[in-house]
Order: structure tokens, then C-alpha cells, then sequence
């Protein structure tokens, strides 16, 4: 997929179900730098796009670094979000401003491995398991233009989905 757009119709999707429980700040970041690799590899006009930041070892330590990285971010973007919502009146709309180690790492981890998982079904220079192996079992599984279809209509049924349980949270309280 073409960098981190349709990949966050699933963070989003993820968001709607796990609320407070997963950071979108941290799923959002870990998109950014997995795919920063396949970004330069494309710039350099290199053949495969797809090397070590797609790979199970490379997965993990980009997570670690957003999970790290996403805890400094959300006070001022949530922040930031939290403002912008009340200055219009949307006061149900407002988000925690702390992130904990345990939310960060969700959103991270579920991130890069969900990259590797939506990258491993349609782009054949993929080699997830490297440098164990160099076979890619996912390639294939799913039709192209299904996943990204998928992943447009993931994006808003989630954010919808987020918005329904921010409102019902704001009037339970």
C-alpha cells in the first residue's frame, strides 16, 4: 500500500474497538517510520522497496521506537485536539491527555505488524520472516484491489464508529 493513508483505515477501525486501550498518535507514528524505508528505497530508485523496516526484527524495533517516541507526542497533539474541540463546542469529542506505556505500546506494536501483515499480502519484493527465511506465505492470500477497498471503507466506518463511542462515554459521565 502507498504509505500510511490506507493503512490507517485500520487504526482507525482498531481505535473504534479498543477506545482509551490503544493510542492512534502511536498506530499513526509507527506508520510513518516503517514506511520511511520504501520512501528513501523509492527516492534512490531502488528495485525492492521493501527491506529490513518490513520484517518481523525490523517491526519490532520501529514499534519500540513509536511506542517511546508517541508518549511525548500525545500531550500536545492531543492537547491540541482538546482545544480545537472545545473552541467549537464539541466538548465530548476531547481525548485523555496522558498516554501510558501500555496504550502506546498497543497502538505501536498492533501498527507495524498490521503494516507488515496488509504489505505481506500484496507486495511480492516482501520478506517478513527475513533473515530467517526468505518466503513470503501472505503474498497472494487477498486480492489487491479487495485490500484496498477494504481499508477505504476501514477508515470511516471507524472513525464513525470512534465518534458514537466518544458521544455515548460524554453522556454517560
Amino acid at each position: 500500500m502507498p504509505f500510511t493513508p490506507f493503512h490507517m483505515g485500520f487504526g482507525l477501525a482498531a481505535k473504534a474497538a479498543a477506545g482509551n486501550r490503544l493510542s492512534l498518535i502511536a498506530f499513526g507514528l509507527s506508520q510513518v517510520l516503517i514506511d520511511i524505508e520504501p520512501g528513501v528505497r523509492m527516492l534512490l530508485g531502488k528495485g525492492d522497496l521493501h527491506g529490513w523496516s518490513h520484517t518481523i526484527l525490523g517491526a519490532v524495533a520501529i514499534a519500540a521506537l513509536a511506542t517511546w517516541c508517541s508518549r511525548w507526542l500525545v500531550l500536545p497533539l492531543a492537547g491540541r485536539w482538546n482545544a480545537e474541540a472545545r473552541h467549537y463546542g464539541l466538548s465530548w469529542l476531547c481525548v485523555h491527555l496522558s498516554c501510558t506505556w501500555p496504550v502506546a505500546a498497543l497502538g505501536a506494536f498492533l501498527g507495524t505488524f498490521s503494516h507488515l501483515v496488509l504489505d505481506g499480502l500484496i507486495h511480492a519484493d516482501m520478506r517478513p520472516f527475513a533473515p530467517f527465511s526468505q518466503a513470503n506465505p501472505l503474498m497472494g492470500l487477498v486480492a489487491h484491489d479487495t485490500l484496498y477497498a477494504a481499508m477505504v471503507v476501514m477508515g470511516p466506518v471507524g472513525a464513525v464508529l470512534w465518534l458514537v463511542r466518544q458521544r455515548m462515554g460524554a453522556e454517560a459521565k
